[in-house]
């Protein structure tokens, strides 16, 4: 209990110091740390704890396997993730029966770019939630593949699931990959009947998003107009948008307003609106951003900028 209050306070050095004290640690102990650090992204230290724990001849169990296939996936080590793979097949363990395992093992796949061994994991579960429906069509929209995530969301419905912020929100950006302003609409008339936007910036962002990629600029104006709370992100869909479709004076307007609502640029900002004072030959606007970006001390942090720059 001691550990397990000092991980989840974040502190792990402690957590760690605490478990070396132990005489006889067990599986609980070495999962409650692991389990630490990888709620704070130290993959690489879980790993370690995971390969100390299994020298000291303690077997993994359910959670322990769980937790470090979250670290994996952190780290993208998709041959580590492999090893785990095959060692709970080894153990016995059942993935189709313990749904959040099996849920971890879609989802390390998933965060290694590996969506064949995900999809084929995610076929054999018998029992399937919203859950590792999420995973699976998350890893299809951030690997720009929509038609599959689209595949998987009406198989998903099928099932008789409901979708929710999550499912909705990657799906949104699987119709802004390839442009499908059908089924995004569609897709916006439920939201809207759910009530979802009012309680939710993350879902009017991806809307805003999806109708720029898809070049309608009108309804992406006035989702991003009608946006309870508008954020940087917001803007920087819109923008992102109007760029990419060469509508550079619009996406300078929008980089204007942005700054009169009191919202700071970030690196994508101003990456996208250098963009757009290139293409328009707007040599001005871009040696005016360009000192703003010095003035914050930007071009040595981020290197996409100076590329922009040049």
């Amino acid at each position: 209990s001691l550990i397990n209050m000092y991980a989840k306070c974040g502190f792990l050095g402690e957590a760690q110091e605490l478990l070396e004290s132990i005489q006889f640690r067990n599986v609980v102990s070495w999962s409650t740390v692991i389990s630490g650090y990888v709620r704070q992204g130290h993959g690489h230290k879980a790993l370690d704890c995971f390969e100390r724990m299994q020298r000291e001849g303690i077997f993994p169990d359910a959670i322990a396997f769980t937790c470090i296939l979250k670290a994996c996936g952190i780290i993208g080590d998709i041959d580590k993730g492999k090893e785990v793979h095959h060692e709970i097949i080894t153990m016995g363990l059942v993935l189709e029966e313990d749904i959040v395992l099996s849920n971890a093992l879609v989802d390390m796949y998933v965060k290694c770019g590996h969506l064949p061994d995900a999809q084929r994991v995610h076929d054999q579960l018998r029992a399937r939630d919203i859950v590792s429906w999420n995973a699976l069509i998350a890893g299809y929209a951030q690997q720009g593949q929509g038609h599959e995530a689209l595949v998987s969301f009406r198989l998903m419905r099928r099932e008789g699931y409901c979708p929710d912020v999550v499912t909705l929100t990657c799906i949104l950006k699987g119709c802004g990959s390839i442009e499908d302003t059908t089924k995004g609409k569609e897709l916006h008339c439920e939201i809207v009947d759910r009530g979802l936007l009012s309680e939710n910036t993350l879902l009017g962002n991806s809307l805003v998003d999806m109708y720029a990629k898809c070049g309608e600029f009108e309804i992406a104006k006035k989702v991003h107009e009608e946006l309870p709370f508008r954020d940087i992100i917001s803007w920087n869909a819109l923008i992102s948008g109007y760029t990419d479709w060469g509508h550079s004076r619009e996406a300078l307007n929008c980089f204007e307003q942005l700054q009169c609502e009191g919202q700071n640029p970030d690196v994508v900002t101003f990456t996208c609106i250098l963009k757009a004072c290139g293409s328009m030959r707007a040599i001005q606007e871009g040696k005016e951003v360009h000192n703003v970006i010095s003035q914050r001390g930007l071009l040595e942090k981020d290197s996409m900028l100076g590329i922009s720059l040049v």
